[in-house]
């Protein structure tokens, strides 16, 4: 090598070293401004507590640091260090900036110790279901306890029922176990144990205690008592002697050992009785066994059997009862003769003699005219029944069965008339005011009927057709072909049978026989106007005077004086038109307003044929149909004698404002 690249050589060699020393230097000062930095930075571990500083350990576990002593040195902002003493847990920490270079406080906590304890019984049976509670919160059941604990002070409560309760204090220390070898009381009790029988044995598993009534001191525990006595079932309880209930108190009501009664019932169906109590028909009972049973078997139309059983624990025996029939011999006489029904079937016509089945029989007599006689017999083997009977006529039937007066639906007050006499309506010639149309008719009323004490109102016909008149004045301006159907409404609403037969929304005839409303026939009005109530026909309501009495009737009074021809002088009834019904005094009928008020349409059809000479008309019921029909009685534009008396008659076809109606009916 030449002298001039050896100097250029030494020349490098120069520069390198220069170059490591400078960087050399460099790394030094800089770990040397880390080092200050770190100490800098530097942040003391306070452990607690005081008992865990002594062997307390330190260590980063993450970001960039170390632990020297109790101090930790670190580059990262937020190192994590894990701090860890003998007997106390580990804990990791992460410490916040604020803390760097100052004081950071970690807390340990002691490991748990652990406590073992067990009751000393050698019967897992009576302590299994052990309660034990630290510091008066349970924590487990059973016969033993393996618990972890923290370090410190407890009190233990063993509680069992059947044993006296234990309070035991208890140290637990860190990482050491506790042994607790208890040895518990046991309770003290009473079994009083009796029976319904006396003189049973009672049991406790398969030790036998004694003969009942039994009384014996027991530990606490459980006893599977068993009560047997001889014909008497066993009866078997679990009961317990604790520390809440020491005395055991029982009287066992023991039932009899049973048998089984099968049964074989012909025809089925009946009443079974067993010692008289009647059971459900089943094919089988359960009975005391080794007892006398008394059992019986009977049906409606037969023969009761009875039979006697005493059967063993256990036994089965099968009872057959085949009953007989049973016939009954039953005469039935009825006055008048009638005609028998039995159920649904005709026997003949009274006195008869049957033979019928031995069960409540239903016996209708039934005549023509009468009211049919329902009668229940119960025919017997041993004896002939007799069934004696007196039919009542229909009428007179209905008529007893009938109240004196009654209210119908629509609000009409009806009362009941029993006429059964001969008399006379119409006027003789020689009678003042008498007119020609009034012929004298004979008439004999026999059958009862209801006549409206009433004039029919406004209020009631409005029911059937809306009136304008005031509710409780008389309906007028009715025509009699509306009466009349007004009168088959009625009888629809009370389920009557109608009595006007109506074609063509018209009147043609009429049911005499029906039982529904009607308008009243003019015999029956001129019988309650002259004769009902008195002890001779008159010749007005109130009598035979021509005066009429003050509050006897609306008529034309004073007031109607230029209204009308003809008014009664020195007479005031104080209405110029019609009033409300029953303003005036009652009539000796019972009735109201016949001698005034309103004129009013009877049921016959209007005829001036005088009767022939020597006839009684009985219950006159006219023509089946006419084209006028008769009007009775004053109103209040009636002014004479003429007018005033009952006899007085008129035919008309329609309607008038002071003609109204009132209703009755046969019974």
């Amino acid at each position: 090598m030449s002298q001039f690249n050896k100097k250029i050589e030494a020349a490098r060699r120069r520069q390198k070293r220069l170059y490591l020393m400078v960087a050399g230097g460099t790394l030094v000062c800089l770990f040397a401004v880390i080092v200050a930095f770190m100490v800098s930075r530097g942040t003391r571990i306070e452990v607690l507590p005081v008992d865990a500083q002594e062997d307390a350990q330190l260590e980063v576990t993450r970001g960039i640091g170390f632990a020297v002593g109790d101090t930790v040195y670190s580059l990262t902002t937020t190192p994590e260090i894990s701090v860890f003493s003998p007997g106390f847990k580990v804990n990791q920490q992460v410490i916040s900036p604020q803390y760097l270079g100052h004081v950071f406080a970690v807390e340990l906590f002691e490991l748990p110790g652990r406590l073992v304890a067990s009751t000393g019984e050698s019967d897992p049976s009576l302590v299994q279901d052990t309660v034990w509670r630290i510091n008066g919160r349970e924590r487990k059941i059973g016969a033993e306890l393996d618990l972890e604990l923290e370090a410190g002070e407890y009190q233990l409560v063993i509680d069992n029922p059947y044993f006296q309760e234990e309070d035991v204090d208890v140290e637990i220390r860190r990482e050491e176990e506790t042994t607790l070898d208890l040895h518990l009381s046991r309770i003290n009790g009473l079994l009083d144990i009796d029976s319904t029988p006396q003189g049973a044995t009672v049991f406790a598993g398969d030790k036998q205690l004694g003969i009942t009534p039994l009384s014996l001191n027991r530990e606490g525990r459980s006893y599977q008592l068993r009560i047997s006595k001889e014909n008497y079932r066993d009866s078997f309880e679990t009961v317990e002697i604790t520390r809440a209930s020491p005395d055991v108190v029982r009287n066992y009501q023991l039932k009899r050992a049973q048998a089984e009664v099968a049964f074989d019932l012909v025809p089925a169906g009946g009443r079974l009785l067993v010692d008289g109590v009647q059971i459900d028909q089943a094919s089988s009972v359960q009975v005391d066994a080794t007892v006398d049973h008394h059992i019986s078997y009977g049906k409606s139309g037969y023969y009761s059997q009875k039979k006697s059983v005493n059967l063993q624990e256990d036994e089965q025996k099968q009872l057959t009862f085949t009953l007989k029939k049973e016939l009954g011999r039953v005469t039935i006489v009825s006055t008048p003769a009638a005609t028998v029904y039995i159920g649904k079937q005709k026997y003949g016509v009274t006195p008869i003699t049957v033979n019928l089945v031995a069960v409540p029989q239903r016996i209708l007599i039934k005549k023509e005219g009468y009211r049919t006689v329902t009668k229940t017999v119960l025919p017997k083997g041993s004896a002939t029944q007799r069934v004696d009977i007196r039919l009542v006529p229909e009428s007179q039937a209905r008529l007893q069965e009938s109240p004196a007066q009654y209210t119908n639906k629509a609000g009409i007050k009806l009362k009941l008339y029993k006429p059964n006499e001969q008399f006379f309506i119409g006027a003789n010639r020689s009678e003042k005011g008498q007119r020609a149309n009034e012929s004298v008719r004979r008439v004999r009323l026999t059958k009862p009927f209801y006549a409206s004490a009433y004039e029919v109102t406004n209020e009631q016909y409005g029911r059937f057709i809306k009136t304008t008149g005031q509710g409780n004045n008389p309906a007028v301006s009715v025509s009699w072909q509306e009466a009349a159907v007004y009168c088959n409404w009625l009888s629809r609403t009370e389920k009557l049978t109608p009595f006007y037969t109506v074609s063509a929304g018209a009147v043609v005839g009429f049911n005499s026989s029906a039982n529904g409303y009607r308008l009243l026939t003019e015999a029956e009005w001129e019988w309650l106007a002259r004769k009902e109530g008195k002890k001779k026909e008159s010749i007005f309501t109130w009598g035979n005077e021509s005066v009429v009495p003050a509050r006897a009737a609306n008529v034309a009074d004073e007031s109607a004086k230029g209204t009308v021809r003809f008014y009664v002088p020195q007479y005031t009834d104080g209405f110029s038109g019609s009033a409300p019904v029953g303003s005036f005094t009652q009539e000796p009928s019972g009735l109201y307003d016949q001698g005034g008020n309103v004129s009013e349409w009877t049921h016959d059809v209007y005829s001036i044929v005088p009767q022939v000479s020597g006839t009684v008309a009985t219950n006159p019921l006219g023509k089946q149909s006419g084209s006028s029909h008769v009007v009775k009685g004053a109103n209040y534009r009636s002014g004479t004698i003429t007018t005033l008396r009952p006899a007085f008659r008129e035919g008309l076809a329609a309607g008038r404002d002071d003609l109204g109606f009132r209703i009755g009916r046969f019974l």
